[in-house]
């Protein structure tokens, strides 16, 4: 004869479990603020800055630069690809809008767009996608990787992540990469977030 089902005991053992893997969770998401890999990336370069690789660069005029030759200068980093229909163009507002205050301001600021598809991204596109994205000319700077191996390094080092979305284009993670003077990446930041950017940039100079 089958004994009668406990349900408080079933109900009790079921919201232990559920109460073990609610705690284990938040354990493991920092109170589920790190929810998204996104979010790890982002807490994990804030815990632990990285350092940038000296990585060859040609820029939207054609000229040819080490990344780390900027050190010793705060930094404003994204990645772009100048077909992006999208975010891509966020970020050239932004960057193009940082670039212009810290001028006029006086400090030595660099903002730098880097293109993870240097095969198509020229001089001559970059250029053309600065043109696009500003109202004004501002020094915000576009470059492109000369090796291949240097560019999914670098990428690889900002936690970067570029997948191919099958019609010739790219789906990436876009933010505000804050790089301080040591040449190491210490925040990652929403492309819109002009104003913590700004914060975040003057406690750096």
């Amino acid at each position: 004869m089958e004994r009668p089902l406990d349900i408080g005991k079933t109900v009790s053992a079921a919201l232990g479990v559920a109460a073990l893997g609610a705690g284990l969770l938040w354990h493991l998401t920092a109170g589920l603020s790190l929810f998204t890999s996104e979010s790890w990336r982002r807490d994990e370069i804030e815990k632990n800055p990285v350092a940038l690789p000296d990585v060859s660069l040609q820029d939207e005029r054609g000229q040819f630069f080490k990344l780390r030759s900027l050190c010793g200068q705060v930094m404003v980093m994204d990645f772009i690809y100048t077909q992006c229909p999208t975010v891509c163009k966020t970020l050239g507002a932004s960057s193009s809008q940082l670039a212009k205050r810290w001028t006029q301001d006086g400090h030595p600021v660099t903002v730098l767009s880097i293109s993870f598809d240097p095969a198509k991204d020229e001089p001559a596109q970059l250029a053309d996608f600065k043109k696009r994205m500003e109202s004004q000319a501002s020094p915000w700077r576009l470059a492109r990787p000369t090796q291949v191996n240097e560019s999914d390094q670098l990428l690889a080092v900002a936690g970067v992540v570029v997948i191919p979305d099958g019609q010739q284009g790219y789906d990436h993670n876009a933010a505000l990469h804050i790089v301080n003077k040591d040449c190491r990446i210490t925040q990652i930041l929403d492309l819109e977030d002009i104003e913590n950017a700004n914060r975040k940039i003057q406690s750096l100079l």
